[in-house]
């Protein structure tokens, strides 16, 4: 195990894992954390929000750094790796940043700008901002994704670019209040994924797809309006994507098939292609493996079956970008997969 009770207890205690990222190498890795929340609370109070990065090459004793600052809502984790500049990445719905480099920076930091929000035209509708769904590392970069159909790029110094070549939808700019409900409600993106920075997809809601090629974003037609929730990209180019069914889209540009239908009421909220293979998770229903064309628990899989032990804490996934490793985590466990063994790292509290 990579942490003991001493460890466990101090920077783990009371909170679970909400998301987790490989560390800009094998060895480290982020965890983001959130408190465990007192049910007689009221339900605007803010939950404590905690950055981990853990170096599993340092001794137990100095291994683990922790952060914790003002309340992120609904955040999600990930971290740059070489050449990109390395360190971790916490963006929330509303575009609050936390950052750290080891030696270098911790905390807070300004939020990602987005200069469009409340510049419409003086007659339309304009009670519209960006929110943030999703931050994701593709090849060494990391992106934040989320609505309007935004894409913003982490850059050198500390900076994010907004990639403004995918428009915002003209109907938010609509003086007609329902009209413009409509548009803010229904042009997110929900999840980014690819092989490198300038050949990935992004997906959101009513069936949109975008695809970057070529260092220009183009949108791809898609025989669905079902709100798309997760990409994730094999190493031959073919997308895998995941609707609010959990139905399995499979295909390149505007070439897609749908190869698993279901009809599920809580979608995936992550996906992965690893050891030849999708793999899906929710926060309900655990980890699935693409099997012919089922999509079928993880642990019950034919082949490699996950440990029914990594699957219980299996609710968030990343892949080290040599695809050499797999890590997933959640609630109060992470571990790591090479495509032939499990590591349980930690789940829960050491007994000693």
């Amino acid at each position: 195990m990579i942490l003991d009770k001493e460890r466990y207890q101090k920077f783990f205690d009371g909170y679970f894992v909400r998301d987790a990222t490989f560390g800009f190498t094998h060895t480290r890795l982020g965890l983001l954390l959130v408190e465990e929340s007192d049910p007689d609370e009221q339900a605007d109070e803010h939950w404590q929000t905690k950055l981990v990065a853990l170096n599993l090459d340092q001794p137990m004793e100095s291994r683990v750094f922790s952060w914790k600052g003002n309340s992120l809502d609904f955040a999600s984790i990930s971290s740059a790796w070489e050449p990109s500049q390395t360190e971790y990445l916490a963006v929330d719905v509303g575009r609050r940043v936390w950052s750290y480099k080891p030696k270098t920076y911790k905390g807070s930091e300004t939020p990602i700008p987005f200069p469009a929000a409340g510049k419409l035209k003086p007659d339309a509708y304009s009670e519209f901002d960006c929110a943030i769904m999703k931050t994701v590392r593709v090849g060494s970069t990391v992106f934040a994704v989320g609505g309007p159909f935004r894409v913003f790029e982490r850059t050198a110094n500390q900076q994010w670019i907004e990639h403004k070549d995918i428009p915002i939808p003209a109907a938010i700019g609509s003086a007609d209040r329902e009209t413009a409900l409509h548009a803010i409600g229904n042009s997110g993106f929900e999840d980014l994924a690819g092989l490198s920075p300038d050949d990935m997809y992004a997906v959101g809601r009513e069936g949109t797809i975008w695809q970057r090629t070529q260092g220009q974003w183009r949108q791809r037609a898609f025989p669905s309006n079902l709100d798309l929730f997760t990409v994730a990209v094999a190493p031959d180019g073919t997308a895998y994507i995941t609707d609010r069914r959990c139905s399995v889209w499979k295909g390149q540009e505007e070439r897609w098939e749908r190869i698993v239908q279901a009809d599920s009421t809580l979608p995936y909220q992550d996906s992965a292609w690893f050891a030849g293979r999708l793999w899906c998770t929710n926060d309900s229903a655990g980890p699935f493996v693409l099997e012919g064309k089922k999509m079928v628990p993880a642990h019950q899989a034919k082949k490699d079956p996950m440990p029914a032990q990594v699957a219980c804490f299996a609710h968030r996934i990343d892949v080290s970008p040599d695809g050499k490793t797999m890590l997933v985590a959640g609630r109060y466990g992470a571990a790591t997969y090479d495509g032939k063994t499990w590591t349980v790292l930690f789940d829960g509290m050491p007994d000693d």
